[in-house]
């Protein structure tokens, strides 16, 4: 970060703060064009690029270094909090910490130490290696939330990320059989790209049951299906019927959202988890990213499921 104690201040905006928040609320880097798209849709490049410039220089943002570039893979432009942008948001939770007297990596190490022990996890670099992996699940949120506010009497009312189970996640047992068809136990720990919970606001308003707990899984195709047999569907099927899952989310009711990178792959996956879940299988439904970025994903028949070869639809059709 190259960001000088003695730069002058520049005058901060709502809007900049906005733009801060948005990048904590979803796990603290965005692409650019995730914040154009957000806060600057049918205007210029520029215009955003000039005011992201000054939110830099004054150490509200963060972005690669010529080093970095050279070093990770990044796909595209992207931001992150800078320092002095993690203060600006920690301050509005009411938590005080001790700004750092000097620029350099302990002094930086100890302020994001001293923020997680209030609480509050500033990502100071991106994950490299997973970088458009992150990406593209924010691209699949932004697209779940767009098509919930066109969907009448639905709203998200809680969204967890990734970031935030690593943070605090669960951990169930659950029973496998391995390549010699012998009975095994683990024990893992549940860390979903993203979790939401679905309010019918109209059967809320009735005092009738009216969430739907979603897990998101976005698979790039990086592993085996092997594995997304054990250490997915196995785990996320055991943790929906768990003790754990019951007190954090208050129900042993959800379903499992995949999301990948074709129909083969899909298709692959899908035999993965008719094996390893039988008749748990039910709980996960499939789509690839152009079902997803092509469809209403709560509206339309775009989802597959184990037991069907047809189309379903995400959500119960009203009458």
């Amino acid at each position: 970060m190259n960001t000088p104690m003695d730069k002058q201040p520049m005058r901060f905006q709502k809007r900049d703060a906005l733009i801060l928040q948005t990048i904590q609320d979803y796990g603290g880097v965005l692409a650019k064009r995730h914040i154009h798209d957000l806060f600057w849709r049918g205007k210029s490049e520029r215009a955003m690029q000039n005011r992201l410039s000054k939110l830099q220089a004054g150490g509200y943002l963060d972005w690669p270094s010529l080093e970095q570039r050279k070093i990770h893979p990044i796909p595209e432009p992207i931001t992150w909090l800078g320092w002095i942008g993690a203060l600006q948001i920690a301050s509005q939770y009411n938590l005080k910490v001790d700004p750092p007297k000097s620029i350099n990596e302990n002094q930086l190490r100890g302020l994001e130490l001293g923020l997680r022990k209030k609480g509050f996890r500033w990502l100071r670099e991106p994950r490299w290696s997973q970088l458009h992996h992150d990406l593209t699940v924010i691209d699949v949120r932004l697209k779940i939330e767009y098509d919930i506010k066109r969907k009448k009497d639905m709203v998200i009312s809680r969204w967890i990320n990734e970031t935030d189970f690593r943070a605090d996640y669960d951990q169930v047992v659950f029973s496998y059989k391995d390549r010699q068809g012998v009975l095994r136990q683990k024990k893992r720990g549940v860390i979903p790209d993203g979790y939401f919970c679905l309010v019918d606001q109209k059967r809320a308003s009735q005092s009738l049951p009216a969430k739907v707990h979603f897990f998101l899984e976005v698979d790039m195709a990086t592993h085996d299906t092997p594995s997304f047999g054990i250490e997915k569907v196995a785990v996320g099927a055991a943790y929906i019927h768990s003790q754990a899952y019951a007190r954090r989310f208050g129900s042993n009711s959800g379903r499992w959202l995949v999301i990948t990178t074709g129909e083969a792959r899909m298709r692959n996956l899908m035999a993965q988890t008719a094996e390893r879940a039988d008749k748990d299988s039910s709980l996960f439904f499939f789509s690839t990213f152009t079902e997803l970025f092509s469809h209403h994903c709560f509206e339309d028949q775009m989802w597959s499921v184990c037991d069907s070869s047809d189309k379903q639809f995400l959500l119960p059709r009203k009458e």
